[in-house]
C-alpha cells in the first residue's frame, strides 16, 4: 500500500518547474504583423532575440522566457516593429533535468515605425 502512495507523491514533486520556488514568464500566444500591415521595405533588417527561463534541482524555477521579454531582446536599441516573426523554443536540460534552461527564440524583420 505504501508503494502505491509514494509514487503519486515522487510524479507530483517531479512534475513542476520548481518544488520550492517557482518565478517565470512563460509565452502562451502572439499575433505578428504582416508585411503589409506595416512600412515593409525589402531591405529591412532581420533581428533575433532570446528569453529564458531556468530551474535548478527541480526545487527553483527563476526567469522571463516570454514572446514579449524575446522581442525586446531582438529589437535591442533599434526604434521599430518586428513583423513576420517566427517564435521557437528551445530546451536544454542537463543531468536528467537537474538544471534546465527553456528559451523563447524570436526571428523576424524590423521595419521602421
Amino acid at each position: 500500500m505504501r508503494k502505491l502512495l509514494v509514487l503519486p507523491l515522487v510524479a507530483a514533486a517531479l512534475s513542476g518547474c520548481g518544488l520550492l520556488y517557482t518565478d517565470i514568464k512563460v509565452p502562451r500566444g502572439y499575433r505578428t504583423a504582416s508585411p503589409a500591415e506595416v512600412k515593409a521595405a525589402p531591405d529591412d533588417p532581420m533581428a533575433t532575440g532570446k528569453a529564458c527561463n531556468r530551474s535548478l534541482l527541480f526545487l527553483v524555477a527563476w526567469g522571463d522566457g516570454s514572446y514579449a521579454a524575446a522581442v525586446r531582446d531582438a529589437l535591442g536599441t533599434r526604434d521599430g516593429i518586428m513583423y513576420d516573426v517566427r517564435a521557437d523554443m528551445k530546451v536544454d536540460a542537463y543531468l536528467v533535468g537537474l538544471y534546465t534552461r527553456v528559451c523563447t527564440v524570436v526571428a523576424g524583420r524590423v521595419a521602421k515605425p
